[in-house]
């Protein structure tokens, strides 16, 4: 067991591995490993990763997410690395406490520890009532890197449920501070290269103009996840699609209040070992000079940097 799991951040267990390996058909003695191996002898060979030594742990969940898919695997890795070379201000931070002294004064972000029965993580976002600006939604995206990054070396879960708390803030000032292309980058970031399964998006606001905010959201997701969007009055609404005992005590649940959890999740993700391991994956990009022109797809054009690799002659 890691610390995290000790220290009731991540409450994993051999059971929930073996139940999430046996959903992807990888449960059976050697077939993970063997599947890491095919994905790790093929980082070796691509010529325009920067980073080739990738710790297992990561490799495995990149699988997970593709429900055992090695093919897809690779391109969700191939994904993650060109994302980190194309917008680098995502990856910019490596240490949440000290690179974010006072993000948790507008937002607070955090898993919570205990798993659904059908193997997804809640997870809670919070803006607080606070004037905005788009600088402190890009530290809220550069925070959430940091998360992201433990998330898929520790968790092991098949997707998550997402809770967008806005009953403390003015949507309106969300709504025209929100950067539309920062927040596509980390969207696609979320889902398409770190592959976090999104199960359902529970918005929490009794705010008339909600409805702003979740046309923003449709604009940026798949049409399959806006679908997913609900909107939430109260704190009860939340309880007909998440469990209570699985949420804060602030939510109406019975686990730590959102305070408590957050200052957990500080301490655990500024750890020196944390710390150090961000400034590692910091330098898992590419060098786009090395990729075979051929390999350069549609799904890479569009995102802020492509056209470097666009040549007319």
């Amino acid at each position: 067991m890691t610390e995290s799991t000790k220290r009731d951040i991540l409450q994993i267990n051999a059971r929930t591995v073996q139940d999430v390996r046996k959903e992807y058909d990888l449960d059976k003695p050697g077939m993970m490993d063997q599947a890491i191996d095919i994905l790790y002898d093929w980082i070796q060979k691509q010529e325009h990763f920067v980073k080739k030594d990738f710790r297992r742990d990561y490799l495995e969940r990149i699988i997970i997410s593709t429900k055992g898919s090695v093919e897809k695997a690779k391109k969700r890795m191939d994904k993650v690395c060109t994302m980190r070379t194309m917008v680098p201000n995502l990856f910019e931070k490596c240490h949440a406490k000290n690179d974010f002294p006072r993000l948790h004064d507008w937002y607070i972000n955090l898993n919570m520890p205990t798993i659904t029965d059908d193997k997804y993580r809640i997870f809670i976002a919070k803006i607080n009532n606070k004037p905005l600006s788009a600088s402190v939604f890009l530290e809220a995206y550069q925070f959430s890197v940091i998360l992201c990054e433990y998330m898929k070396l520790h968790d092991y879960t098949i997707g998550y449920h997402v809770v967008v708390d806005l009953r403390d803030t003015n949507i309106l000032d969300v709504v025209s501070k929100i950067d539309l292309v920062d927040l596509r980058n980390v969207m696609t970031l979320y889902t398409d290269g770190y592959g976090f399964r999104i199960k359902t998006i529970h918005v929490l606001s009794n705010s008339s103009m909600i409805g702003a905010f979740v046309d923003i959201l449709k604009q940026i997701l798949t049409a399959k996840l806006g679908q997913r969007i609900s909107v939430c009055k109260t704190v009860e609404g939340l309880h007909e699609y998440l469990p209570k005992h699985l949420l804060p005590k602030d939510y109406g649940g019975e686990q730590k209040s959102i305070s408590i959890l957050y200052d957990q999740w500080l301490e655990e993700l500024s750890l020196d070992k944390h710390v150090e391991y961000m400034e590692e994956m910091r330098g898992a990009c590419t060098n786009e000079t090395l990729r075979r022109p051929d390999k350069f797809n549609d799904d890479y054009l569009g995102m802020p940097g492509s056209f470097k690799m666009l040549h007319v002659d």
